[in-house]
């Protein structure tokens, strides 16, 4: 289960879940994306609890299921450095 379907369970649209919770919609589309995990204060965190439903595990879950499948969508991703360029033998070098 991702943070989308634990929404849906709980019968709500993103802008419900932004309403309640006191935070942007774009906070919450990019927990169902994957782009950001979800960070709250204590108080926040219960409300979440509450609101969707569901134990802490589930929570839980449910934001790391969001966040593997962002890095599965995205095959293609750069590496993280960049390819060491070796120099050329016969390049001048300066000294």
């Amino acid at each position: 289960m991702d943070m989308q379907v634990l929404r849906e369970r709980a019968g709500l649209s993103r802008a419900e879940v932004a309403f309640r919770l006191a935070i942007s919609e774009t906070s919450v589309r990019n927990w169902e994306a994957g782009r950001t995990e979800p960070t709250m204060t204590p108080k926040k965190y219960l409300d979440a609890l509450r609101l969707f439903k569901c134990t802490p595990e589930e929570l839980a879950a449910a934001s790391e299921k969001s966040i593997n499948q962002r890095h599965k969508r995205k095959p293609g991703r750069p590496k993280r450095f960049p390819e060491v360029v070796t120099q050329v033998a016969d390049s001048p070098v300066c000294t």
